[in-house]
């Protein structure tokens, strides 16, 4: 899947998030009309005089984009982030759902200002677009919170079982850790293939598998959300890789004003409240935002 590590999980946990995000974006200060930031100095004058920034998005994905309980209000935390930096540039952020692969063509025809999707800042994807990049992702293992104290590192994963959803990176993930595993002369990682990542947690909670394999921001609310429950291990099983927001390229200001907006959301700590109210709170934040500053050539 060429989805980054966004869409390794098409089968998503909704679970106990209604609580976490029912009180919205959070605070963010107003740039007021037209903006009056520096980072609103950059917007181009169509979507100045608009007010409205149109963004692109595919819901759902726990917990980056997805809808509130009413199925028509847009949450998560690439929305919350989007809308604060609206504000931040004077704007009113107005998203529209439709499908992957129509994301990107879409923002290339000028239907849409920006994409707010958990887009993978990949070296082959900035042939199109632009990234600013907003977080960092990866893959994690999920365990029952008792087991935690049993994988202190990658090697604790030899010889047992783990989830993993059908056609995602995950599959990789679990083929390359049993490799390890043989090649050091120890018991070879069991995969077990399921249609969805939530598919795979229900076989975690009655025992038939040791560990899920999982988008490390998935498993991080997953754990946050269902404290006592489920521990996160493994963070650092594969080489990490950034999420950004996406902009055309020929529209270079509107990219350095995003970043601009989304630093001033970083430097007052907006940012980082806004990523706590999913549970994110570790590694996965960025202490700046980048412009195209991703190194994997592709997810």
């Amino acid at each position: 899947m060429n989805r980054s590590l966004r869409r390794l999980l098409a089968g998503l946990l909704v679970t106990a998030t209604a609580t976490l995000t029912a009180c919205g974006a959070g605070p963010a200060k107003s740039a007021g009309p037209g903006g009056s930031t520096s980072a609103a100095q950059g917007i181009p004058a169509s979507i100045r005089q608009s007010g409205v920034l149109r963004v692109g998005t595919n819901v759902p994905f726990v917990p980056m984009e997805y809808m509130k309980p009413d199925n028509s209000t847009f949450t998560g935390i690439d929305i919350d982030l989007m809308r604060a930096v609206a504000v931040r540039l004077g704007l009113k952020a107005q998203f529209t759902n439709a499908s992957w692969d129509s994301l990107i063509p879409s923002l290339s025809a000028g239907r849409y200002d920006v994409l707010a999707s958990s887009f993978g800042d990949f070296v082959q994807r900035r042939k199109q677009v632009d990234f600013v990049d907003m977080l960092e992702g990866g893959i994690a293992g999920v365990v029952p919170s008792a087991n935690k104290a049993k994988y202190p590192d990658a090697a604790a994963v030899c010889g047992k079982t783990v989830g993993v959803e059908n056609g995602s990176a995950t599959v990789e993930v679990a083929r390359t850790l049993s490799a390890r595993c043989t090649k050091a002369g120890k018991a070879a990682v069991t995969s077990r293939v399921y249609p969805s990542d939530s598919n795979a947690v229900v076989a975690l909670q009655s025992g038939r598998i040791d560990m899920v394999l999982d988008d490390r921001v998935v498993a991080e609310h997953l754990t946050a959300t269902q404290a006592g429950r489920y521990a996160m291990v493994l963070d650092k099983a594969t080489p990490a890789f950034l999420y950004g927001f996406v902009v055309g390229k020929t529209n270079r200001s509107l990219s350095e004003a995003v970043m601009k907006a989304l630093n001033s959301l970083i430097a007052d700590g907006t940012y980082a409240r806004i990523c706590a109210r999913y549970g994110i709170t570790g590694s996965s934040l960025l202490t700046k935002a980048t412009l195209n500053a991703g190194t994997r050539k592709e997810g």
